[in-house]
């Protein structure tokens, strides 16, 4: 399992590449991406007809796996195969490719690379505009419309999938080995790697790779593979291909408790989600796209909650080393811009709905800032920038340096909530009230207020600080946090504004005339009183972090919003299925003793239930990924994060903590 936790941050190293012809070729391992011959053709070839794809192209959720993705040909040559096979396939059928890579090309390397293949333009376009930055772990790009998920791990091939390993499930129906060539880079063809496959893979998966070397035919032949020698591309006189007929038992190995593993179901077909704040729209939607019919449950209104502010901003902050608040942070930061980028100008409305405008962000933590300006020449989501390059960017004068994150948004939480909630599998039912809900034989018996009863296979609990009233799930460490909002028209001297700016707290640029700026942060009041002395303090900190931007202070001119936000003890969402608490106490008892202890015991839970909550002030930032990590272990999908962040955001982390502690909650 990847554990980067206290390891000093550092982005990848793009790789050394050479041109010949228009093809790259590796420094390090001298060794083309792609046959010199006809890399499509290589693919189609090699890749393709290697591992039988067009039988499996029929499966209802087809999920292939690359080692080596490179430039991404043979994942955009397969795509492209796929959606030509759309009618002859269910129409709701998906696509789930997964991508290991260590040395991922800079998005300027990519854009050249495919610069010789615009038969595919249509692809590799998107994969250009969504290429993730050179940060570990694993990135995902979603493409609804063609009801295709790309997972890119930047991380040691095998390093990941021992991660994904290490969740017990067998994801994979095909698998392209692609790596440079085993004589060079020996890692990506080691008997371990071949023996992880094997525990990845269904039944019936399959393989293709170009080299027909010994090691690695006997390597896979060792896991369990059935190999077949068949005629090369090209060049190459050999070439292997087969499939894995008889799945190993395999060890549960890790030695890791499954303390926070959600126990094998089968995808449900109905859910049901409490809570229509940017936590239940988020996971409605992720849901309705892969098929589950969803209703949707708010006791009020659409965004009345915690998720009702006028403007909220995609935020996040680097440190100097890696750890579970930073790592989340930045995961979930990519993903949503990466969202919200393709949103805005289409489903939302520029301008109205939200901007994508990029934020400022001074701190006097000049530690972090002189150890961030070492990559400054690394693709990342942000840049350092002196005082006089951070003023021209914001439109008005700094005097100091600050980190600059260009593809960061400030958006109307209820315009997302309602743009995500708009899909025909999802049902919406405003003003029901509180819910009770119970378990059933079926699954789980909701009733509303109104006397309506509804029926589900799951039910998703994305009710904020209303969790504590459930007896399920009133032990979670739940805390408020109350937040007030100030709201002044735009003046001449900030109508120049074209960045959000962050101090201790933000200014976005103005929506409809009038800017959003905060908040305060009252821990434990409930309060929802708008205060004048709360809005002078928002004002007060903004004159003392941008003095040259100034708003009129009278009565008459400022107005506000006070929001109830819902966090944890630990500052992390709650993300993933309910523990049934006494039953996981009693299992897991021992850890008391030893905590590093290995229990292999499923974990106990209340099958079905999953809750989503604790987003805090960053709902509009770690919505998107916590919906994509929930719904993912729902549907029994390979995940979007390492294991540690899962760890990290899962209710039992609090179970598990306490009996540690020898304190059981």
């Amino acid at each position: 399992m990847i554990n980067r936790d206290n390891n000093p941050w550092r982005p990848l190293p793009a790789p050394n590449i050479d041109w010949r012809d228009g093809i790259p070729v590796s420094r390090e391992f001298d060794d083309v991406y792609y046959s010199t011959d006809n890399g499509i053709a290589e693919s189609h070839y090699v890749f393709l007809e290697g591992s039988q794809f067009l039988s499996h192209s029929k499966e209802k959720r087809l999920t292939i796996a690359e080692i080596g993705f490179g430039t991404g040909l043979n994942c955009l040559v397969a795509l492209n195969a796929w959606l030509d096979q759309s009618n002859q396939r269910a129409p709701d059928s998906t696509l789930h490719y997964v991508g290991f890579e260590a040395q991922p090309l800079t998005k300027a390397q990519l854009q050249r690379a495919w610069e010789k293949w615009p038969t595919l333009s249509h692809l590799a376009t998107r994969l250009i505009r969504d290429w993730p930055q050179a940060t570990h772990g694993c990135h995902r790009l979603y493409w609804p419309n063609w009801n295709i998920t790309l997972d890119l791990w930047w991380d040691d091939a095998q390093q990941a999938m021992n991660d994904l390993a290490s969740r017990r499930q067998r994801y994979f129906n095909i698998w392209l080995l692609d790596g440079f060539t085993p004589a060079r880079n020996e890692s990506a063809w080691s008997p371990s790697i071949f023996s992880t496959m094997a525990a990845l893979s269904r039944k019936g998966a399959t393989f293709a790779t170009f080299t027909a070397a010994g090691d690695v035919r006997r390597g896979l032949t060792a896991a369990g593979f059935t190999v077949q020698k068949r005629p090369g591309f090209g060049v190459k006189r050999e070439a292997l291909s087969g499939q894995l007929d008889t799945l190993k038992e395999t060890p549960q190995a890790s030695g890791i408790t499954p303390w926070d593993l959600t126990p094998k179901m089968i995808p449900p077909k109905k859910a049901v989600i409490i809570g229509a704040g940017l936590a239940g729209s988020f996971a409605a939607r992720a849901l309705a796209e892969r098929g589950v019919a969803v209703t949707v449950l708010e006791a009020n209104a659409v965004a009345s909650g915690g998720s009702s502010n006028l403007q909220g901003i995609t935020y996040t902050r680097p440190s100097r080393r890696h750890g579970v608040l930073a790592d989340f942070a930045l995961a979930s930061y990519q993903i949503a811009t990466r969202l919200y980028n393709q949103l805005l100008g289409t489903t939302l409305v520029e301008g109205v709905d939200g901007q994508r405008c990029g934020y400022l962000q001074v701190t006097e933590d000049s530690e972090t800032l002189d150890y961030l300006k070492q990559f400054a020449d690394c693709d990342l989501p942000f840049r350092v920038l002196n005082a006089e390059k951070a003023s021209d960017e914001l439109g008005a004068p700094l005097t100091q340096d600050a980190l600059f994150f260009p593809d960061a948004s400030w958006l109307h939480p209820a315009a997302v909530c309602h743009e995500r909630l708009s899909h025909s599998r999802i049902q919406l039912h405003e003003f029901c009230g509180n819910c009770d809900f119970g378990s059933s034989t079926a699954g789980w018996q909701i009733n509303d207020s109104l006397g309506n009863r509804y029926d589900s296979d799951i039910l998703v609990l994305a009710t904020a600080n209303q969790l504590t009233e459930a007896s399920e799930t009133a032990w979670l460490p739940l805390q408020t946090i109350r937040g007030q909002t100030t709201h002044v028209p735009a003046t001449e001297s900030s109508s120049g504004l074209r960045t959000a700016f962050c101090h201790e707290g933000y200014l976005a640029p103005p929506r409809l005339g009038i800017h959003c700026l905060g908040a305060t942060y009252g821990p434990q009041d409930t309060a929802l009183d708008e205060r004048p002395a709360d809005h002078r303090i928002n004002l007060q900190k903004l004159a003392s972090a941008l003095p040259s931007v100034s708003f009129s202070t009278t009565e008459a001119a400022i107005s506000g919003h006070v929001a109830l936000r819902c966090t944890t003890t630990d500052y992390l969402p709650v993300v993933g299925p309910m523990p049934n608490r006494p039953a996981f106490n009693a299992c897991y008892a021992s850890l008391k003793a030893k905590k590093t202890r290995f229990i292999d015991e499923e974990c106990p839970t209340l099958p079905g239930l999953f809750v989503l909550a604790g987003l805090g002030s960053r709902g509009l930032t770690a919505g998107p990924l916590a919906a994509e990590i929930l719904v993912s272990d729902i549907m029994g999908e390979p995940s979007p994060v390492p294991r540690y962040l899962q760890q990290a955001l899962a209710p039992a982390r609090f179970l598990k903590r306490g009996i540690v502690r020898g304190r059981p909650l």
